[in-house]
């Protein structure tokens, strides 16, 4: 018995020995595991980051115009000739720091502001649309061709809509054929008031799913919209306040797409139909959000249609219209800019 004990003693301290701690366990590695994830940082752990999206657009038209430099000068810049071709216009743009209002007589208008004049050489100005939208700049040169006049149109823009190239660059040739057609005729060549519009558009300080979340919560829309009741829903009608002196308009949604919902594009937008009693038909709106550059995102609403309407409401309708969206846009903006202050039992 004692010789067992004495065997299965020294198995123990033999085991003992063979199973002994390793040195390894003695000096803990935690310095070089607390510096790991600066030596070894997990992947994508500092991910890279957007710091700027930013389009810079230009269009440039050209024509030649069998008139002086002089005469072609003077239709440019004087705001009765200007009305002959161009647009009814208040106010100058002959001298630099001027402010001129673009009025085409149907609700919607340019704001311009003067930053360069060369007489009979140079014009630039600054022009927003309705006041409100984004800043493009137009510049004039003026070449003379003998007894004839090279005119250069070049207008540029910031991270403008993405169709901005389709509609004024489709535009401006056609006001250069309306100058010339002036000049030559001394007759007015201007366009009448247009069937298409009226089109809003104004900058908002927000991402595009920032801003679509705020604006279309029935909290948001009764302020910047002016819908007497119901929301934003598909297959809803809500009645629209356009103002102490325009009455009321029922805008029936049609459809509503959120963002990342739809390719190619994943932008969203609301379209819609506006009606009144009056009209007989229905004015078939489109409410949409896209980027304008990192952080930003521009809000616009386009029509079209009124042809469908009595002749003689079609004109002064679309004026009530066109001044209703660009004070919604206005709204709208505002409503983003206010504080979002916390929820209280209290209004005080």
């Amino acid at each position: 018995m004692k010789s067992q004990l004495k065997r299965s003693v020294r198995g123990e301290r033999k085991m003992s020995t063979l199973m002994s701690k390793p040195d390894s366990l003695d000096s803990p590695v935690w310095d070089e595991l607390d510096s790991a994830d600066r030596l070894f940082p997990p992947l994508q752990q500092q991910p890279a980051r957007t710091i700027s999206r930013d389009r810079w657009e230009r269009l440039v038209s050209s024509v030649v115009i069998h008139s002086p430099v002089a005469e072609v000068w003077d239709a440019i810049v004087t705001p009765d000739r200007m009305s002959h071709w161009f647009g009814v216009c208040r106010g100058s743009l002959a001298g630099v720091g001027c402010e001129a209002y673009l009025d085409f007589e149907d609700g919607e208008f340019f704001h311009f502001y003067t930053t360069l004049v060369d007489p009979q050489k140079t014009l630039s100005y600054m022009a927003r649309w309705l006041g409100i939208g984004q800043a493009s700049v137009v510049t004039w040169n003026l070449a003379p061709l003998g007894d004839n006049t090279q005119i250069t149109v070049t207008e540029e823009a910031k991270n403008p809509p993405w169709d901005w190239q389709t509609w004024n660059g489709g535009g401006w040739p056609g006001i250069l054929d309306n100058l010339s057609n002036h000049l030559r005729t001394g007759t007015t060549w201007r366009w009448v008031w247009r069937r298409m519009g009226p089109y809003a558009q104004i900058e908002l300080p927000l991402s595009i799913f920032g801003a679509w979340d705020q604006l279309v919560s029935p909290m948001a829309t009764k302020y910047w919209l002016l819908n007497m009741g119901g929301a934003l829903q598909v297959g809803e009608t809500i009645p629209i306040a356009m103002g102490d002196a325009s009455g009321i308009v029922h805008m029936t949604v049609t459809e509503i797409v959120q963002p990342g919902e739809k390719p190619p594009s994943f932008l969203p937008h609301i379209s819609y139909s506006l009606n009144r009693p009056s009209w007989g038909a229905s004015i078939i709106g489109r409410l949409w959000i896209e980027p304008a550059g990192w952080g930003k995102s521009l809000l616009q609403m386009f029509h079209y249609n009124w042809e469908a309407l009595p002749g003689d409401l079609q004109l002064t309708e679309r004026r009530i219209v066109a001044a209703f969206w660009a004070d919604a846009a206005k709204r709208a903006k505002q409503f983003i800019l206010m504080p979002k202050e916390p929820a209280a039992p209290h209004n005080w």
